[in-house]
Formats: structure tokens, sequence, C-alpha cells
């Protein structure tokens, strides 16, 4: 099978096995079910992944609102800051958010050929509602090169 440019951006989170819930303008929250590798010495959610979900839900939370864009556009993490409030147990759900406003701003930017940032806020939790960790994100949304 050949690879296409939607399968290459997507492979990091068939990867992780992050599901998606719901992906808006501003809004992503995507689910995941830990596996045994997704644990650590303690058997709950492993830090790395909880931030790979968080990453996966604040590039959405970007994404969601300028689809029309990205195959002239794409998005990474320039900054990240990430808390880790609680152990995660059972499955965990990430939630991105970008202010709609400033969303908007970003994506007349993106479409006049211009690179732009966007600050988006995350909130992992767990299948006992706990919140077990805030992340805000920093996303470079950058011109794709020839």
């Amino acid at each position: 099978m050949t690879e296409t440019k939607n399968d290459f951006d997507f492979e990091w989170v068939r990867f992780l096995g992050a599901e998606p819930v719901e992906m808006t303008a501003g809004r992503c929250v995507m689910r995941l079910k830990p596996r045994s590798v997704h644990l650590n010495h303690n058997k709950t959610v492993n830090a790395p992944v909880l931030y790979g979900l968080a990453e996966i839900a604040g590039a959405g939370a970007v994404a969601g609102g300028m689809m029309d864009l990205l195959a002239t556009a794409y998005i990474v993490v320039k900054r990240a800051d990430i808390e880790y409030l609680a152990p995660a147990r059972g499955a965990v759900t990430g939630t991105g958010v970008v202010d709609p406003a400033v969303l908007g701003a970003v994506k007349a930017e993106v479409a006049a050929g211009r690179p732009a940032e966007c600050e988006a806020q995350v909130e992992v939790v767990d299948d006992a509602g706990r919140i077990v960790s805030q992340v805000g994100l920093t996303m470079a949304i950058r011109p794709r090169r020839a």
C-alpha cells in the first residue's frame, strides 16, 4: 500500500491508540483506552502517553477550525507546559480547546500564507473523572514547503 500524506499525518494517532470522540472548530476530544505498553511501573498511565494524548487534542482543536487549509499548512507544537496532577487509571480523555476569536484570526493569517501561532489548553481526565493533567500548548501553524 502506498502511504499518502493523510496516512502519514495520522500515523502517530494510530500508534498511540487514541480515538476521536469530537472535533469541531476550537475543540477536540480524544480518548485512549490504555494497553499494558501505556502503563508505568505503578500500573498507571505513563506521563509521555498523557502528553501524547494532550498534544493530539490540542492540535485537533486548532485543525478542526482550519481543515480547508491543511493541504497548504501544517501544525506543530512549539512549546508545551504540562502539570501532572494525579495518577491516571483506566481510560483517559483529553479535551483541547482554543478561543474561537483567536482561532479565527490565526486562520486568516494562515489563509494569507503567513505563519501563525495559537494557544491551546488541554485537560486530561481519567475514568474516575479526576483531572490528571493540564497542558498549555503553543501551536505553530506554518505554510508547507514545496
